[in-house]
């Protein structure tokens, strides 16, 4: 299993440097790591998952399911009573 996995990535390797070698191909790789780059520093993203609460918030930032489930239903009430 370990020499197949080896293989595997010398071959990913070499056809990752293969495909990097011509000029247009760098241009397209460079192009799309700036197009998600640019998409990381939204504010949309920034904000994702930031509930205003400061309790639901310390409880995210630790990982509680909990506090989401109960951040996206009092979203969802908001909503619907709008």
């Amino acid at each position: 299993m370990g020499k197949v996995t080896k293989a595997v990535g010398v071959a990913g390797a070499v056809a990752g440097a293969v495909y990097l070698s011509k000029g247009e191909n760098r241009q397209k790789v460079k192009r799309q790591l700036a197009k998600i780059q640019g998409k990381e520093d939204s504010s949309y993203l920034k904000n994702l998952g930031k509930p205003s609460d400061i309790e639901d918030a310390n409880m995210v930032n630790e990982g509680a399911m909990t506090s989401v489930q109960y951040y996206n239903r009092l979203q969802d009430e908001k909503t619907e009573s709008k």
